[in-house]
């Protein structure tokens, strides 16, 4: 029920010659009067500055990202001036084929001057508020521009309610040179039966100027009657709350509303034949962001699902969202970490303003599920502000930390006021991004123990062992006994992962006719100087265990670290993994000629060169390679000495491997005195101990 108060007929001009006392509506028109610090005398000889609706425009170009748009708005909810404890997200058609989306909360609500604030610039009280997201008062404006042309704002308290268009179609349509906003407010008396209310009209009190406002909202939304203004202010079901509603959202449209009715979904529009909704034989993903060393068929959903990114908006949620009318489930992005979880001290950089002064907190693990994504979520008053963001290693073309996942919640830092970056510019952000860096190489290399550089934690059969081994233990794990140091790569000693595992060995002892698995013997008539026992499969074990051997140890997955041109470079692609799996299959036995030797010391050296081949010199594979090919040469010519009858030591690549030791960094794993002549106790190992 509505009623309808007298109105002044002509307020201007009594407030304007002075005689009397202002009139309300004009006291509320005029901008002037809401700064109280400006003298009267002031206010009356300057200039206001007016803003033009292009300002509505060029100011949503700030998100490029729509979900990073509609997250503006849950913002406003979560921030605890709202008062919410559940946030609605909606989409209807409030017309046919027109969809609008919906954002509701059942907070506190707004009276008439907050509401006029939240529809201007730079009104904001939440900066240094604990807790708090919004800082800059253009979050909403951006927000709701970017997304569709008119946003309809309905709020309610106790004994007030208020409604108000910011309308970019009504502002072109008048051809206006300021933003005008629409705003009608009514006092709320209970009703006759429980749950009614009685909307009486308020503000603007004079009849004509409440008809032009109501008219423009009539001609100018769906709802054509204020009988239907005010039946869509009570779909706010709770005694106080606000409603926002996005409608004549932007074209070419960017959500899809019916692939998943309990998500918003972005339309991904490649081609004139594909739908935009699922991924086709290209293997891109349906949307994604760009993140520097990321590889472009890595498939994120929360780039282009609302219900996902949802799921990780804000690491604590402070209220309860749905989506669509099912409740969104918080996904702890630190719980996830659940595998080798750490979290560090707690670091505060030093020389940032004394108002953002706080610590950054980084947490690191695995998933237990295997997975591609790799880096940290950055959070930053509990908000979500980077994901998967890669430092350091992960933006290289190798596989080094390419499954660690981990968070950082940083509030000392300046987020960019799209909230979808930070400011990197600031001596903040580079002492933070150098913390996370050296927080990685120490998790990394020395707090976890699951992965074994460059293997993603997959156990790889090492050469020499029968198939019918029983391996025991932690389950791909990096073997460095008692803990290693956290300071940058382990140094010194280190024993592979043979050493922590049982296992039965049955390498050959006795002849060199042993067949790559210790299977079967083969009595040959070998010169006297022949190595009694075969060293490829020791030697092979030695280079697998090298610290710096996680580039080698399996295949490149071009497509998947991001060197789509490897394959186009490296025309003869060998890895240790492939070795492993010929010198099983027995294609590295002597039969009495060089030929299996001879084949094994050339693939070995392959995997070198195709290093050297695709990467530049200084680079950490470059360097490595280097490293491994040391070991590798040095162990060669302990194997068979000076007398070599096969020839495997000729076409060396020693010299290519630079300055460095050139004995072995893990000493003579198989116990040969340097002359081929075994002492029987092989080095199971790899760590030089022999025995």
């Amino acid at each position: 029920m509505v009623k309808l108060q007298a109105k002044v007929a002509d307020p201007a001009p009594a407030a304007a010659s002075g005689g009397g006392a202002p009139n309300a509506t004009y006291a509320a028109l005029e901008r002037e009067r809401t700064f109280a610090s400006a003298p009267d005398p002031i206010r009356s000889v300057l200039q206001h500055s007016k803003s033009h609706p292009r300002m509505l425009e060029s100011n949503a170009t700030s998100h490029v990202w729509p979900l990073g748009a509609l997250a503006e708005l849950l913002d406003n909810s979560q921030d605890q001036e709202c008062g919410a404890a559940k946030v609605d997200v909606d989409a209807y058609e409030v017309s046919p084929g027109v969809t609008a989306l919906t954002v509701q909360d059942d907070g506190f609500g707004m009276h008439r001057g907050q509401l006029q604030n939240m529809l201007s610039f730079g009104f904001s009280s939440k900066e240094h508020v604990v807790g708090n997201v919004g800082r800059f008062g253009i979050g909403f404006k951006s927000g709701s521009m970017r997304l569709a042309n008119d946003a309809l704002i309905l709020t309610r308290q106790e004994d007030t309610a208020s409604v108000a268009l910011l309308s970019t179609t009504f502002l072109n349509a008048i051809d206006a040179d300021d933003i005008l906003i629409p705003m009608l407010t009514w006092t709320v008396e209970p009703g006759s039966s429980a749950g009614k209310r009685t909307y009486v009209a308020l503000t603007p009190d004079n009849t004509a100027e409440w008809k032009e406002n109501m008219g423009v909202l009539e001609e100018y939304t769906y709802l054509k009657s204020e009988q239907a203004v005010l039946a869509e202010l009570d779909k706010i079901d709770t005694v106080a709350g606000t409603r926002i509603v996005l409608f004549n959202l932007k074209n070419p449209p960017e959500f899809d509303f019916e692939y998943d009715p309990a998500d918003v979904r972005m339309i991904r529009s490649l081609g004139d034949d594909d739908d935009g909704k699922s991924r086709t034989s290209s293997r891109r993903p349906v949307f994604q962001q760009h993140r520097p060393g990321q590889q472009m068929t890595l498939d994120v959903p929360e780039d282009y699902s609302l219900r996902s990114y949802m799921e990780v908006l804000y690491l604590r949620p402070t209220v309860t969202f749905t989506l669509r009318g099912d409740p969104i489930v918080p996904r702890c992005p630190i719980a996830r970490l659940s595998v080798e979880y750490y979290q560090f001290e707690p670091y505060t950089p030093k020389g940032i303003p004394e108002a953002r002064a706080s610590s950054v907190h980084i947490h690191c693990g695995y998933l237990e599920e295997k997975s591609k994504h790799c880096g940290f979520h950055i959070y930053n008053k509990n908000r979500l502000i980077r994901m998967y963001q890669r430092f350091g290693a992960q933006l290289q073309a190798n596989v080094i930390m390419k499954d660690m996942l981990g968070v950082v919640e940083a509030d000392c830092l300046e987020p960019t006021h799209n909230k979808q970056a930070f400011n990197t510019t600031e001596i903040a952000y580079a002492k933070c991004q150098k913390h996370i860096e050296k927080s990685m190489n120490d998790y990394y290399f020395g707090v976890q123990n699951l992965r074994l550089a460059g293997t993603a934690g997959r156990k790889i059969a090492h050469p020499g062992r029968a198939k019918s081994k029983v391996v025991k233990g932690a389950k791909g794990g990096r073997a460095a006994k008692g803990g290693a140091k956290a300071k940058g790569a382990v140094k010194g000693k280190r024993k592979g992962r043979d050493s922590d595992n049982e296992e039965t060995d049955t390498d050959d002892e006795d002849g060199w006719g042993n067949d790559g698995v210790g299977r079967k013997k083969i009595k040959l008539s070998a010169p006297a100087r022949r190595p009694k026992v075969d060293p490829f499969p020791r030697i092979l074990r030695k280079l697998m265990n090298h610290k710096s051997s996680w580039a080698f140890n399996g295949p490149v997955d071009a497509e998947f670290w991001g060197v789509l041109d490897y394959y186009e470079i490296i025309k003869t692609p060998m890895d240790f993994g492939t070795i492993v799996t010929q010198l099983d299959a027995g294609a590295y036995r002597s039969e009495n000629s060089g030929h299996g030797p001879l084949r094994f010391v050339t693939d070995v050296r392959q995997v070198f060169h195709n290093a050297w081949t695709y990467n530049e010199p200084g680079h950490q594979v470059y360097d490595s390679a280097q490293e491994v090919g040391r070991v590798f040469e040095t162990e060669l010519r302990k194997s068979f000495g000076d007398l070599d009858p096969w020839g495997v030591l000729a076409g060396t690549i020693i010299a290519k491997c630079g300055a460095g030791p050139l004995k072995s960094d893990t000493g003579d794993g198989d116990g040969n005195d340097g002359n081929g002549n075994s002492d029987g106790n092989e080095d199971e190992d790899g760590d030089g101990n022999g025995g």
